[in-house]
C-alpha cells in the first residue's frame, strides 16, 4: 500500500511538471540589436533614468558616447549608446564605469518607454 501511494504521488508530479523547451537557435532580440553597438556588462532603466555599465580603464565618461535616439511614436523610443573614443588609460576597472544619463538631459519625456539597442551582458 505504502509503494502504491508512491507510485501515485510520483505520477501527480510528473502530470503537473510543467516542460520548458529552448530553442538555442532562435534570439528574438537580435534583430532590435545593432551589429556594432557597445555591448554593456549591465544596463538599467528607472526614475525617468538611464544607467549604463560600460568596459572602462579609468578615463571613461559620459563623452566618450553618442546616444543616438529614434522616435517610434507615442511614448516608446528606440536608444543605442555608440563609443566614440576608447579608454587608453591603464586603472585595472574589472566592473567597468557606470553612466548614468537622465531622461532630461536626453531630451525625453518621463515615463517614456525606452527599447535599449545595446546587447547586456558580458
Amino acid at each position: 500500500m505504502k509503494s502504491l501511494a508512491l507510485f501515485g504521488a510520483a505520477g501527480l508530479t510528473l502530470l503537473s511538471a510543467g516542460c520548458v523547451i529552448v530553442d538555442a537557435d532562435v534570439d528574438e532580440h537580435r534583430m532590435r540589436y545593432s551589429e556594432d553597438a557597445e555591448r554593456f556588462y549591465a544596463a538599467d532603466i528607472a526614475d525617468n533614468e538611464i544607467s549604463i555599465r560600460v568596459a572602462a580603464s579609468g578615463c571613461t565618461t559620459k563623452e566618450f558616447f553618442d546616444v543616438d535616439i529614434d522616435h517610434q511614436g507615442g511614448d516608446t523610443f528606440e536608444i543605442e549608446f555608440e563609443r566614440e573614443r576608447r579608454d587608453f588609460c591603464k586603472m585595472s576597472q574589472p566592473n567597468g564605469e557606470k553612466l548614468t544619463y537622465s531622461f532630461a538631459e536626453l531630451g525625453l519625456p518621463d515615463g517614456a518607454k525606452i527599447i535599449l539597442k545595446n546587447p547586456v551582458g558580458r
